[in-house]
């Protein structure tokens, strides 16, 4: 059998998942996660063409966009390696698609929209493969916990959580990150299920494709590049602060840098006013640190 390419590349998932013939696929794949909310009945893909070749335009965002049939607008992100700002990623998304959804002089009363992320790497320290997120009112006596609304939602599924040796083989979300995990390792069983037949068969079509094998490559080559230079200026940002971070325009590393660099100051600031004999309060004041952390100061 021709060695199967990765399911979890953006290039490969799209291929599968978001073309006309893979729709039963996508499908069956939001409604085990959905589990009835909503169901989906049907979709219509808003972005099919992938044929704004990669050599072209290496930064392309080979997102899925869908509308359910319910008029529920969808943002389906596949990410291998976890950058470190995926939360505030998703949230930014989730955002953007927020004014396309309520029209001019229209309610607020309008369709749901929900970002599904798939990453290859853990991007949270909860214990499940599957988190969904909703905008919430937080616990406060005597208020609960509790959802202010459910008009904007966000699932993230960390597959380097998900283990398909203790998995549930009656779940068929459990048969979907099998697939998309290692499809190599996915229980036989699972074939059973037409639309995870349908999206092994086109796989395998797929990947004995000399043309999608080296559009796979180059795209692979696009990310690890991303990924290298993104993990170089991390570190180098952490070790140089503010001038690495200025310097590389990596945007964790600047931030970063500059809040160790202002704080670094304002305590030195702190410092000299103290052995001035400038009172605690006015030291707060004029640095902006707390009087605990005054205090904290040798």
């Amino acid at each position: 059998m021709t060695n199967l390419l990765d399911p979890k590349q953006d290039f490969i998932f799209k291929n599968i998942f978001g073309k006309e013939d893979g729709k039963p696929c996508l499908i069956s794949l939001l409604n085990s996660l959905f589990k009835g909310n909503p169901h989906i009945k049907d979709l219509h893909l808003d972005n099919t063409d992938i044929a704004k070749i990669l050599k072209e335009d290496k930064a392309s965002r080979l997102d899925i966009k869908a509308t359910a049939d319910d008029d529920t607008i969808l943002d389906i992100e596949i990410q291998v390696k976890n950058t470190g700002e995926i939360p505030q990623r998703a949230f930014h998304y989730l955002a953007n698609m927020m004014p396309h959804v309520v029209k001019t002089n229209e309610s607020y009363k309008g369709p749901h929209v929900i970002g599904i992320w798939i990453i290859g790497e853990n991007v949270t320290d909860r214990q499940n493969a599957i988190s969904e997120a909703y905008m919430t009112f937080q616990p406060h006596d005597p208020d609960p916990y509790q959802i202010m609304t459910d008009s904007a939602r966000i699932f993230f599924i960390e597959l380097e959580k998900f283990d398909p040796r203790n998995a549930d083989k009656r779940e068929l979300l459990n048969g979907w990150l099998s697939f998309l995990q290692n499809p190599y390792f996915m229980d036989a069983s699972f074939l059973d299920v037409s639309e995870i037949k349908g999206a092994m068969e086109t796989l395998k079509y797929i990947s004995a494709d000399p043309e999608i094998r080296a559009l796979y490559d180059l795209r692979q080559k696009t990310i690890n590049d991303r990924n290298s230079e993104i993990t170089v200026a991390k570190e180098e940002a952490k070790a140089e602060g503010i001038a690495i971070g200025e310097e590389r325009g990596i945007a964790i590393g600047k931030e970063e840098g500059i809040a160790e660099g202002e704080l670094k100051k304002a305590r030195e600031t702190a410092r000299a006013m103290l052995v001035d004999g400038v009172p605690t309060d006015t030291v707060s004041k004029c640095t902006g640190l707390s009087i605990d952390e005054i205090r904290a100061i040798n």
